[in-house]
C-alpha cells in the first residue's frame, strides 16, 4: 500500500512553495558549459535528493504518475511543416504519462501542484518522437547556472522539512531576467483536472520540410475538453486527479490538439524563460487520442525515459541550453532508479481498475 505523507513532510511544502518554481527538473549537464570537476549529473541527483526525492526506484522528478495509451493522427498542416514520417501516417501508437512535477512519489493531488504530460509517438518505419510537456507557461530558469542555483535554493532544512524561504526569494530577486516567467507562473490559472489542462514544451524545436526549409516552433498539447477552473485547496482523496482521468477514459476517449507556435523574427528561440509574441501563428499539426489508463507499476511507460531530445528526422532540438543539457541527467536518473528496488506507486493498479473517489473529493 502507498504511504501517505506526514504532516510537515516535503509533500506539504511542495504544494505551496516548490510548484510555482519547479518545472519538474527539466535540466541536465554538458561538459561544454561546466567541467566535470565543477558539476555533473551526480551533482544534480544530489540536489534532487535534497529537494525531497526519496529514491526507491522512482524518477528524480515527476515522480508520481500514471500511464496512458492511444494514437496520434497528423494533419496536412503538420506534413507541410516537417518531412518527418511521424506526420505521414495515421493512428500512430502513442504511449503517454501524466504526472505531478515535484520529485515526491507520494504527494497528494492538489490544485496548486504543477502537472506534466510526456509522450512517445512512433511511426511504422521506426520514427520515434518523445515529448516532455508541462502546464507552466514559461521556464523559471534560463540556463544551467540558473538550474543549479534553483535546486540549491530548494534544499530542505532537516529540522523544518521546508526550503529556506529567504533562499527561494533570493533566487528570484537575483535573476531579473526571470521576472516575466515568475509573473506568468503567478497568473497561470490551474484547471480542475488533468483532462482539461494544456501542456507546453517551453523549449523550442526546429522543423525541416521536404524542401529543406527550417521553422522554429514551441509545442503545446491543448485539451479538447472545456476549461474548468480548479476549486478548493486540497482533496480528501490523494489521487483524485488521476482517478478522474481514469473515470473519464472509462466513459470516452480524451483528445489533445498538438499545436505548434511558429516563431517569427524577434522571438527568443534559445531562451525558454522568455515569451514569444502573442500574435505568432499557431498550427495544429495533429491530434493525440488517449483511450486507456494504467498504473505505471504494470505498464511499459514506468521505466521509459521521455527524453525530448529523442527526435525523428525532420524535427531537431534548438540550441536552447536547457534542452541541450537534459539528456545526461535523464540517463543518470534512469540508471540510478533502475538499480533500486521499486516501491509501489501511489496510483495503484486497484485505483485504475476501480477509480472510486472518496466522498467530497474536493476537500470542501
Amino acid at each position: 500500500m502507498a504511504h501517505s505523507p506526514r504532516k510537515g513532510s516535503p509533500a506539504r511544502w511542495a504544494a505551496v512553495i516548490l510548484p510555482p518554481l519547479c518545472l519538474g527538473g527539466l535540466l541536465a549537464w554538458t561538459a561544454d558549459i561546466f567541467s566535470p570537476a565543477a558539476i555533473s549529473p551526480s551533482h544534480f541527483m544530489q540536489r534532487f535528493h535534497n529537494a525531497g526525492a526519496p529514491g526507491d526506484g522512482f524518477r528524480r522528478a515527476h515522480a508520481k504518475g500514471m500511464c496512458t495509451t492511444g494514437w496520434f493522427d497528423p494533419s496536412p498542416e503538420g506534413r507541410a511543416l516537417s518531412r518527418s514520417g511521424i506526420f505521414r501516417g495515421e493512428h500512430l501508437p502513442v504511449m503517454g504519462r501524466f504526472s505531478l512535477a515535484p520529485p515526491l512519489p507520494y504527494l497528494p493531488d492538489n490544485p496548486a501542484v504543477a502537472r506534466s504530460l510526456s509522450m512517445q509517438i512512433r511511426s511504422p518505419s521506426g520514427d520515434d518522437w518523445r515529448l516532455a510537456l508541462v502546464d507552466a507557461p514559461l521556464q523559471s530558469m534560463r540556463d544551467i547556472a540558473d538550474a543549479y542555483a534553483f535546486f540549491g535554493a530548494a534544499k530542505l532544512d532537516p529540522a523544518t522539512h521546508r526550503p529556506d524561504p529567504v533562499a527561494v526569494q533570493a533566487y528570484a530577486a537575483q535573476r531579473p531576467w526571470l521576472k516575466t516567467a515568475f509573473e506568468q507562473a503567478k497568473a497561470h490559472k490551474q484547471t480542475s483536472d488533468l483532462t482539461n489542462d494544456t501542456y507546453n514544451s517551453l523549449d523550442s524545436f526546429i522543423l525541416t520540410d521536404e524542401a529543406g526549409k527550417k521553422t522554429a516552433v514551441r509545442w503545446a498539447a491543448v485539451a479538447q475538453e472545456p476549461f474548468s477552473p480548479a476549486d478548493g485547496s486540497g482533496a480528501n482523496d490523494g489521487n483524485y486527479l488521476f482517478k478522474r482521468l481514469v473515470q473519464t477514459l472509462d466513459q470516452r476517449p480524451l483528445r489533445w490538439n498538438i499545436v505548434a507556435t511558429v516563431a517569427r523574427e524577434g522571438d527568443p528561440v534559445n531562451d525558454s524563460s522568455q515569451p514569444w509574441d502573442n500574435a505568432d501563428q499557431k498550427v495544429t499539426v495533429g491530434t493525440v487520442t488517449f483511450t486507456k489508463a494504467y498504473s505505471e507499476d504494470e505498464s511499459p511507460c514506468g521505466p521509459m525515459v521521455f527524453d525530448p531530445t529523442i527526435l525523428p528526422d525532420g524535427i531537431n532540438a534548438s540550441d536552447d541550453p536547457l534542452l541541450a543539457l537534459r539528456s545526461s541527467v535523464y540517463m543518470r536518473s534512469y540508471a540510478t532508479r533502475s538499480a533500486e528496488h521499486k516501491a509501489p506507486s501511489m496510483v495503484t493498479p486497484g485505483d485504475v481498475a476501480s477509480p472510486t473517489l472518496t466522498q467530497d473529493e474536493k476537500g470542501q
